[in-house]
């Protein structure tokens, strides 16, 4: 890779600035000497150029900007503006394991930024110089989870976490948290003072139908979903890896009355036993009988090698006799049958569940699907045992449900009986296709999942569209273990771990792509209609470990022993450690270009604006990629890690800011550190320059309209990624390489609770 400056020499000199740096107390602000001011849009910017006002940008999901001002053409000149080093822990937090930094993509509305750290204080930037307009520091600690079965606090959040509103407490501009401590924090985005907080979930004996016995905890806290509109908040909680996790569950709130009161709770699980409630093994079969569409992905060894993967790939449940259905679904979670090496290591309590998804943000459906609120869920919990019977609906799937009754609508499965943690806890994005020639416009929900493919849903029916993987030559599969496997194939399902016959013999099995395929953020252009997405491949040396009385309450069924970067058998050249970002033709899911990044995989997302792709990568890489052909426009090399994707809006004055996060803490990759917030813009772009015109042929605006549009752009006339122009000093590269291992770690502002 080209970088912008040589790590090793910006080292070596950077002891002698030491003491300079260590005197800063503010935003890093950051020009070349002769710089000039970075060109502003000719006409005021919209609302939709100047804002990212939700966590994906969008209402829709769509991880994109509309704004012009900058463009493939002249990426080359971006450049750091400021630099904000964000604080460490807490005093009081130090002791709870957990994540550094920020975990979510900054929000910028009207000239402010907004965000949240992984512990639970809030800021409001300048977006024009990084100044702190305010700072609230949400009151964490680590016994702040009330109620039985809820664990200590988990120090993880992602964009799912967050919302931005205008409609309520009488139109003002609210920022929405849901925290560590289970509870919801409408936060005035003007003065940072609470409009309200309250709990979303106090303990295991509120969720009936959950044994008393069961965990609520994992990997951070599950999302919200605001409807501004009407008043109504969506909620739910993650879950232990374990057999011993609660029911799954969704609840809705009434955001109008005071407190906020839950007006309904939805499952997505059967009740367990030693609840409040008897167990009935047929809870699925009833529920499946109750949905508009209920389909499960298998799209068999056919389609091993690369998509895109007809409507056919699936089982539709719908169209069972009720003989295939009984079959394939009774006592899906083991609740009666259980077997003897179940209820041994059980004691007959609990045979695992679900939970909410936790990565992206959730979408409300619009047009055809107003009312909708399109969810999605964990793996199973375990990943492997001795006690389910069955795919274990509804693990690893995507579901609509009517966000004013809580009542299921479809629901879509990706992986039936998933044996590997491939669960579906990532990005969804809600656009508009024509599907046929002459035919209508149909509303589609795009999925990204574990395990590694990428699915259009009609989004009113759930039914697939297509579905898309990379071929085995970019992201290889392991042989026999690492396939779909088949709902109808009765041994399949009743399979207690992956791989037997190497279980048997007390030997691992290399995972790979890994169990963290797509784990991570789409992006969707209105302008090309493409859906650009990063799988990687991480191999992973994965081994059984039988459930018992005593680690049942720990135990996932799996134990990892770390990547393996050897060589893979039928993998190709590009099947050690990477990954491979795709651009796929939304209208057909037909693969458009791809990109590979060597030697490390993917996690965070990915964002486009202005015919560019933007990656973060987690060895301080901001790829810039040409978004029509793919083609690379600039390696700028940050520094720090990258584990979110970046925000694109603007100053109060109209100049377009790209807002990068460095972060780690529960990331595979990257050295752990406090972090910062980096805005970067336009620097020292020539006057005049080429004009290019971009024309899109079958554009999607929003949710809602098919248009065609022509755009206009003056810039540089060079798209060339030179790197020796980004900044007009060396010292400047000095201090920005400091800021971000230095002053950051010094814990700036560090507050107290």
């Amino acid at each position: 890779m080209s970088k912008i400056f040589d790590k090793t020499s910006i080292t070596a000199i950077s002891i002698s600035l030491l003491f300079l740096i260590s005197s800063i107390s503010a935003p890093i602000v950051v020009a070349s000497t002769n710089s000039k001011p970075a060109p502003l849009a000719s006409t005021p910017l919209s609302q939709l150029e100047a804002n990212w006002a939700a966590p994906d940008g969008n209402q829709f999901n769509h991880n994109y900007s509309p704004q012009h001002q900058l463009n493939s053409s002249n990426a080359q000149y971006l450049g750091l503006n400021w630099l904000f080093p964000l604080p460490t822990h807490p005093t009081a937090l130090i002791s709870v394991a957990g994540g550094l930094g920020v975990d979510t993509a900054p929000l910028i509305v009207n000239g402010t930024i907004y965000f949240v750290t992984q512990f639970d204080q809030v800021f409001a930037l300048n977006a024009a110089n990084g100044n702190v307009l305010w700072t609230d520091v949400i009151p964490v600690l680590p016994n702040s989870t009330a109620g039985k079965g809820t664990g200590s606090i988990s120090l993880h959040l992602h964009n799912g976490n967050v919302q931005f509103s205008t409609a309520l407490f009488n139109h003002t501009p609210t920022f929405w948290v849901g925290a560590d401590d289970m509870k919801v924090y409408a936060i005035n985005a003007l003065s940072g003072k609470y409009e309200l907080n309250f709990s979303v979930f106090d303990g295991v004996n509120t969720v009936a139908g959950t044994h008393l016995g069961a965990q609520y905890t994992g990997v951070g806290v599950a999302n919200i979903l605001v409807d501004q509109n009407k008043g109504i908040l969506i909620s739910s909680v993650v879950s232990a890896s374990s057999p011993n996790t609660g029911r799954c569950f969704y609840r809705g709130w009434d955001l109008n009355a005071s407190p906020p009161k839950m007006i309904w709770e939805a499952y997505c699980t059967p009740p367990q036993p030693n609840s409040s409630v008897a167990v009935d093994p047929t809870w699925t079969i009833k529920m499946v009988n109750g949905l508009k569409g209920a389909q499960i992905f298998y799209p068999g060894p056919q389609y091993h090698n690369g998509g895109p993967i007809p409507a056919s790939a699936v089982v539709d449940l719908k169209k069972l006799s009720p003989a295939q259905l009984n079959s394939t679904l009774y006592d899906d979670w083991g609740s009666i049958n259980q077997t003897p090496a179940c209820k041994a290591a059980t004691g007959g309590v609990s045979t695992g569940s679900t939970a909410a998804g936790w990565g992206a943000p959730w979408v409300l459906g619009t047009g055809p699907t107003a009312g909708y609120a399109f969810v999605n869920t964990n793996n199973p919990d375990p990943y492997n045992s001795a006690c389910t019977l069955g795919p274990e609906l509804w693990s690893a799937s995507v579901l609509a449900l009517n966000e004013t009754n809580g009542q299921w609508i479809w629901a879509f499965q990706t992986s039936a009986h998933d044996q590997w943690d491939l669960d579906c806890s990532w990005w969804q994005g809600l656009g508009n296709e024509t599907l046929s020639a002459g035919g209508g416009s149909t509303q589609v929900l795009w999925k990204l999942c574990k395990n590694g493919y990428l699915y259009e849903l009609n989004a009113q029916t759930g039914a697939m569209i297509w579905a898309y993987t990379p071929p085995i030559t970019s992201i290889a599969r392991c042989p026999k273990y690492c396939d779909m496997l088949d709902p109808l194939n009765r041994t399949q399902m009743t399979e207690p771990y992956f791989a037997p016959d190497r279980t048997a013999a007390g030997v691992g099995t290399l995972m790979y792509p890994g169990a963290a395929v797509g784990e991570s953020e789409a992006s969707y252009s209105p302008a090309l209609n493409y859906i650009f997405f990063a799988d990687e491949i991480l191999p992973v040396l994965t081994y059984y470990v039988p459930i018992n009385s005593t680690n049942y309450k720990t135990n996932s069924g799996a134990l990892y022993l770390g990547q393996n970067g050897g060589p893979l058998l039928g993998g190709g050249p590009n099947a050690i450690n990477n990954a491979t970002i795709s651009a796929v033709n939304a209208a057909t899911g037909q693969l458009v270009w791809s990109f590979v990044v060597h030697t490390q995989g993917y996690r965070g997302g990915v964002s486009n604006s202005g015919n560019i792709v933007f990656l973060t990568l987690s060895s301080g890489d901001l790829m810039m990629l040409d978004a029509s052909t793919g083609k690379l426009i600039k390696d700028y090399y940050i520094g720090g890690p990258l584990n979110v994707l970046p925000s694109i809006g603007a100053t109060s004055s109209g100049q377009v800011e790209v807002i990068v996060p460095i972060t780690a803490g529960i990331v595979t990759w990257g050295t752990g550190v406090p972090g910062d917030i980096v805005a970067l813009t336009l620097q020292n772009v020539p006057t005049g320059g080429a004009t290019n015109t971009v024309t899109s042929t079958s554009t999607v605006s929003g949710a809602g309209q098919v248009s065609t549009a022509t755009t206009t752009v003056t810039a540089a006339g060079t798209s060339g990624a030179d790197s020796t122009t980004l900044y007009g000093i060396a010292a400047v590269a000095v201090i920005f390489i400091i800021a971000t291992g230095f002053l950051a770690m010094r814990g700036r502002r560090r507050p107290a609770l």
